[in-house]
């Protein structure tokens, strides 16, 4: 490792963060420390290592984990998911991912919004329609998206989908209290919803963690399940921020440096694509199903 890289990377050892309930392979390893080992600069990571710990983020110790991760059973988890993303063994398998999750993103965006994340998230939320009955979030995470959009919409029914047991049991915890909120297991390829039952679809910082062909099999999903009419609201990082980021493994960020968005929305047959800029630095694109 060039001494530059050495001097920069965490002090403590990834290795500490992988849990005893989710299996890590030994690859994740191998591939957290290639990361770590690169030659770039890391003192974008470190900024946010450093200031997790400042954040005001929720207590989870009173969360029987084994039993509420017990309640989902055996989940069969695609080959694109297994990474270990942001350099944490297991990824979003993992309890240190979904409890880390809220202090990640304030610390990420301490300086992007008065009210850090947690403001952004309030600002997306306003581009979801007034008068929405039924809205889905996609890769929700821990939910604060999701709570969001149901605080500004309390007569909607808001429905929050993320693949990993551990963000949903993590999201309803840091969420409770929110009655018109449900946080649900599941793929954002795969909903198992109605077709075209969904007035509004969210979808916040989930394809730049996603192969081209996934983003294009949920974008077909969010078609599917959208109501003639109904409105699609993608934000995302900037194409280039992924690369500014070394020390935390992004599998896909090859592929996100290079997507564009508007075509690949107006393949999928969505219409009246908007951008929306209302959360900088996240871009967002507003568009609908065709009626």
């Amino acid at each position: 490792m060039p001494d530059d890289a050495r001097s920069e990377s965490p002090t403590f050892d990834m290795r500490t963060l992988a849990g005893s309930r989710w299996p890590v392979p030994e690859w994740h390893f191998e591939t957290i420390a290639a990361e770590l080992g690169c030659a770039e600069s890391k003192e974008r990571m470190m900024r946010v290592v450093t200031t997790i710990p400042q954040q005001r983020m929720p207590d989870f110790s009173g969360i029987d984990w084994d039993r509420a991760l017990a309640a989902f059973g055996e989940i069969d988890y695609p080959r694109y998911y297994t990474q270990p993303f942001h350099s944490v063994p297991g990824g979003y398998l993992s309890e240190a991912a979904a409890t880390q999750d809220r202090g990640a993103m304030e610390a990420i965006y301490q300086d992007a919004h008065p009210r850090r994340s947690l403001g952004l998230r309030e600002a997306l939320a306003a581009l979801m329609p007034a008068d929405a009955a039924r809205v889905v979030d996609l890769g929700a995470g821990t939910g604060d998206t999701a709570a969001a959009i149901a605080r500004r919409l309390p007569s909607a029914r808001v429905i929050g989908i993320d693949a990993s047991p551990f963000m949903v049991i993590a999201g309803r915890h840091q969420n409770a209290g929110i009655s018109n909120l449900e946080l649900r297991q599941g793929f954002a390829e795969h909903t198992g919803l109605e077709a075209d039952s969904i007035d509004a679809v969210n979808i916040t910082l989930v394809f730049h963690e996603m192969p081209d062909v996934v983003k294009e099999r949920v974008l077909f999903e969010c078609r599917r399940i959208l109501r003639p009419g109904g409105r699609l609201v993608l934000s995302d990082t900037p194409h280039d921020d992924l690369h500014d980021y070394r020390g935390f493994y992004e599998p896909y960020k090859e592929q996100w440096l290079v997507w564009d968005e508007l075509t690949t929305l107006g393949e999928a047959g969505f219409v009246g694509m908007e951008r929306r800029d209302v959360a900088p630095p996240l871009w967002s694109v507003v568009c609908q199903k065709p009626g």
